[in-house]
C-alpha cells in the first residue's frame, strides 16, 4: 500500500488560516458587551468594582465570565487583581478561590493567623470477595513563623482467599519562617508495604525511612520575575525483597517565571540523588552505589494575549539508577527529552489555526544485559483549525509523524529496529438546519505504515505491514419539543491490513463495519419519561487471500427505559433489552449469490429496575432486581443446535446516608445486600443437556466513610 501522493486534504487548516484574517470579530465583541448585564452598573456604583474586557478575559482565562465575575464581587477585587493573583500563587483561573482559602489571604490584611486543623476521614469498603479499610488524617498547626503539617495514610486490604496487603505512609514537616521568602525546616518520610499471599512463596515487603533537612527561598527579583530555590537532604534507610539501602540523599528543586505582556517563561528544575551502601538481602557484603536523576521542564510563550502567538515546550531528563547483585553493581540509566512548538492564530473560540511541530528522543540502557536496551525517536507535525462559514461550524484537524525504535539487542544475536509513519486526518461539521433539527457529519482517515529492519542476526523481525481506517458518521437530532426528541446516526468504517511479505499475504484482510442507531426521547407525563435505543450493526471481515475465511457479524439490540418520578421522595427505573447476534461464514453459494451461513447465535434478554424511597436529604433506600438470560447456539453438521443456556436472578436492597454527626463530622455511604442465583446448562453436540449447574449466594457490599473536621 502506498500513502497517498496529492497533499491537498492536509492543506484545509491553511486555507483557514488566510480566511481567518479577512472576517473581523466586531460582531462577537458586541454581543458580549450587551450580554455584560445591568448588575455591573449597580457593581460599579455599589462596591466600586468594574468589569472592563470581562468576556475578553474570561475567553483567555478558560473561565465562565460569570465565575470570573463572582470572584471579584466575593473578594472586592478589580479582574487585574486577581489575574495577578493568579500568577503569583501559580494557580489556574477556577483553582484561585481554594489557593486563597488555603494561603489565608483572605483574612484581614492578607496576614497568616494562628491555626490547628486537623481532619480525619476513614472510608470502609466491603465486596464479595474483598474489602478495604483506609484510614486518613491531615494535620497542620501554625504558630506565628512556626508550622508543622502530618499527612497520615493506612490501608489493609483482604480477600476472600485470606490475601492481605497493607499499606502506610507518615509524611511530617516541620518550619521556620525567618522572612517572607526563607525558611527553614525538616521533614520525615515513613512508607511501609506488606504483602501475603497463602500460596506464594515471595510475600513482600518494604520499609522505607527518609529523614530530610529543608531549606526553602522565594524571590520576587522584579515586578514581572519571580523564582524559587528548595533544598532538602538527609538520610535514607530502604528494605526490600530485592535490596537494602541505606545512605545520603538530597533533593534540589526550584523554578523561575517570567510574567510580561509580550513574554511568559515558565521554567523549573530538579535533582535528586543518594550515595548509599547496599546489598542484596542474601549477600553479606555492601557495595557503594549512587543513584541520580535530574529533570528540566520548561515553557515559553510569546505574545500571549495577541491573535498570533507562539508556545514552546521543552522537557530534558536524565536518571541513572543502580541496584545490587551478588557481589557486581547493576546499572539502569534513561534519558529523554523533546522539544513542541506552536504556532496559533486565534480570533475567538470559534476561529482558530494551530499548527504544532514535535521532536523527541528517549532510551533506556542496563548494564549491558540481553533485551535491556531500546531507543525511540519521534518526529511529526499537526494543524488544526476551526470556523464558522455560512450556518456552518467546520473543525479539522491532520498530522505526520515518523517514529524510529530500536531494540538491539532482543538476543544474544541482536534485534530490531522500526520505522513507523503515521498519517492522520479528521473533520467535523456542524450546523443548525432549523430551530428543531440539528445535523453533525464528522470523518477520520489514518494510514500506519511500519517497516522493520534487522540488526545483527536476529531472525524474528515482524513482518512489514500496513494499516489504513477510514470512519464516517452522520447524525441527525430533532427536536419537536421539551417532551419530544429523537435522532437518527449512521456510522461507517473500512479497516485495511497489508502485511508486505508474502510470506504473511494470508492474513491480509478487510472489515467493513456499518452501524445504524435510533434514538428517541418523550415525556409523556409530568414525572414520567420513556426513551428507546434501537441498533442495527453488521462487520463484514474479508481476506483477500482466503475467501472461505470470511466472517459477518450481525447485531440487533433494543433497549427501553421508563423513568418515573411518583412523588418527590419516591422514583421508579425500569429498563429492558434485547440483543440478538448470529454470526458465521459469508461466501457465494451455488446460485451465485453471497450468503450468511451461521455457525453460532447469541440472545441476551435483561429486565431491571431500581427503586428509591427518601424519607429525608440525609437517609434513602433502594431496591435493585436484575434478570438476565442468555441462550447459544452452535453450527453443529449445518443444523444450529443448542450449547449453553444460563439464567440469573440478582436482587439488591440497601440504604445511602449522608448524616451530619454532631458540628464537624459527616457519614456517607452505602451499605446493600445482594441476593444471587445462577442457573447454566450445557449441551452435548446432539443439543440434548448435558450438565447442569446450579448456584446460589447472598453478601454485603458497599462502602462507608466518616470524615471529622477540626
Amino acid at each position: 500500500m502506498t500513502r497517498p501522493r496529492h497533499p491537498l486534504p492536509l492543506l484545509l487548516p491553511v486555507a483557514l488560516a488566510l480566511l481567518l484574517a479577512a472576517v473581523p470579530g466586531r460582531a462577537q465583541e458586541d454581543a458580549e458587551l450587551a450580554r455584560a448585564g445591568a448588575d455591573s452598573t449597580l457593581m460599579r456604583d455599589t462596591l466600586g468594582l468594574s468589569f472592563p474586557r470581562l468576556f475578553t478575559l474570561a475567553d483567555s482565562l478558560g473561565v465562565r465570565p460569570d465565575s470570573l465575575r463572582a470572584l471579584s464581587v466575593r473578594y472586592r477585587w478589580t479582574l487585574e487583581r486577581l489575574v495577578r493573583l493568579a500568577d503569583s500563587l501559580e494557580v489556574p483561573m477556577p483553582g484561585l478561590a481554594a489557593a486563597i482559602r488555603s494561603q489565608h489571604l483572605d483574612q484581614p490584611g492578607g496576614r497568616q493567623r494562628d491555626l490547628t486543623r486537623l481532619n480525619y476521614t476513614t472510608t470502609y469498603n466491603i465486596q464479595q470477595t474483598s474489602t478495604s479499610w483506609l484510614n486518613a488524617a491531615d494535620f497542620s498547626l501554625v504558630r506565628g513563623p512556626w508550622s508543622l503539617d502530618n499527612t497520615t495514610n493506612i490501608q489493609q486490604d483482604r480477600t476472600s482467599a485470606d490475601s492481605r496487603r497493607e499499606t502506610r505512609s507518615a509524611l511530617t514537616e516541620a518550619g521556620w519562617r525567618l522572612s517572607p521568602g526563607f525558611s527553614f525546616g525538616g521533614r520525615a518520610n515513613l512508607e511501609r508495604f506488606d504483602s501475603y499471599d497463602p500460596g506464594s512463596t515471595n510475600n513482600q515487603g518494604e520499609t522505607k525511612n527518609e529523614f530530610q533537612l529543608s531549606m526553602k527561598t522565594r524571590q520576587q527579583l522584579r515586578r514581572s520575575l519571580r523564582s524559587s530555590l528548595n533544598v532538602y537532604g538527609g538520610f535514607l534507610d530502604l528494605t526490600n525483597y530485592e535490596q537494602i539501602k541505606r545512605g545520603a540523599s538530597g533533593d534540589l528543586n526550584g523554578t523561575v517565571r517570567l510574567a510580561t505582556p509580550l513574554v511568559t517563561h515558565d521554567l523549573s528544575g530538579q535533582v535528586t540523588g543518594n550515595l548509599a551502601r547496599t546489598r542484596k538481602p542474601t549477600a553479606t557484603t555492601d557495595l557503594n552505589t549512587s543513584d541520580l536523576s535530574n529533570n528540566l521542564r520548561g515553557t515559553l510563550g510569546l505574545f500571549p494575549s495577541s491573535p498570533v502567538g507562539l508556545n514552546v515546550t521543552y522537557s530534558l531528563r536524565r536518571i541513572r539508577v543502580e541496584t545490587p547483585g551478588e557481589s557486581t553493581i547493576t546499572q539502569v540509566r534513561t534519558r529523554s527529552g523533546g522539544v513542541d512548538a506552536t504556532l496559533r492564530f486565534r480570533l475567538d473560540n470559534d476561529r482558530t489555526l494551530n499548527v504544532t511541530g514535535r521532536t523527541s528522543r528517549q532510551s533506556t540502557e542496563q548494564g549491558g544485559a540481553t533485551n535491556s536496551q531500546s531507543s525511540r525517536e519521534e518526529r511529526g507535525v499537526s494543524a488544526d483549525g476551526r470556523y464558522p462559514l455560512m450556518g456552518w461550524s467546520l473543525e479539522s484537524r491532520f498530522g505526520l509523524s515518523e517514529t524510529r525504535s530500536e531494540f538491539p539487542k532482543r538476543t544474544v544475536d541482536g534485534g530490531y529496529g522500526e520505522s513507523l509513519s503515521v498519517a492522520t486526518f479528521d473533520a467535523s461539521a456542524n450546523r443548525r438546519l432549523s430551530s428543531k433539527l440539528r445535523l453533525r457529519a464528522t470523518g477520520n482517515v489514518s494510514l500506519n505504515a511500519s517497516r522493520y529492519y534487522t540488526i545483527g542476526t536476529y531472525k524474528s523481525t515482524p513482518a512489514n505491514r500496513d494499516v489504513y481506517r477510514q470512519a464516517y458518521k452522520i447524525d441527525l437530532q430533532y427536536a419537536a419539543s421539551a417532551n419530544v426528541s429523537s435522532s437518527v446516526g449512521l456510522n461507517v468504517t473500512r479497516n485495511v491490513l497489508v502485511n508486505i511479505p508474502a510470506a504473511s499475504k494470508s492474513a491480509n484482510n478487510e472489515v467493513r463495519s456499518y452501524d445504524v442507531e435510533w434514538r428517541w426521547s418523550y415525556r409523556i407525563l409530568p414525572g414520567l419519561t420513556a426513551s428507546q435505543t434501537n441498533t442495527v450493526g453488521a462487520d463484514y471481515t474479508h481476506y483477500y487471500y482466503l475467501p472461505t475465511s470470511d466472517k459477518l457479524s450481525l447485531d440487533y439490540n433494543i433497549a427501553t427505559t421508563l423513568n418515573a418520578v411518583l412523588s418527590p421522595r419516591f422514583s421508579l427505573d425500569v429498563r429492558h433489552s434485547a440483543r440478538h447476534q448470529p454470526g458465521g461464514t459469508y461466501g457465494p453459494l451455488a446460485d451465485g449469490l453471497t450468503y450468511l451461513s451461521r455457525s453460532e447465535v447469541n440472545d441476551n434478554y435483561t429486565l431491571s429496575a431500581r427503586m428509591s424511597y427518601t424519607p429525608s436529604p440525609a437517609l434513602s433506600f433502594f431496591m435493585a432486581p436484575n434478570y438476565l438470560a442468555g441462550d447459544r447456539e452452535g453450527s453443529q453438521g449445518g443444523v444450529l443446535t443448542p450449547t449453553r443456556t444460563s439464567r440469573q436472578l440478582n436482587f439488591s436492597g440497601g440504604l445511602s446516608l449522608n448524616l451530619r454527626v454532631g458540628g464537624r463530622g459527616r457519614l456517607s455511604g452505602d451499605l446493600q445486600r445482594t441476593y444471587r442465583d445462577d442457573r447454566s446448562v450445557s449441551y452435548n453436540s446432539k443439543g440434548l443437556p448435558l450438565s447442569e449447574v446450579e448456584t446460589g449466594s447472598d453478601f454485603w457490599n458497599g462502602s462507608l466513610q466518616f470524615s471529622w473536621d477540626l
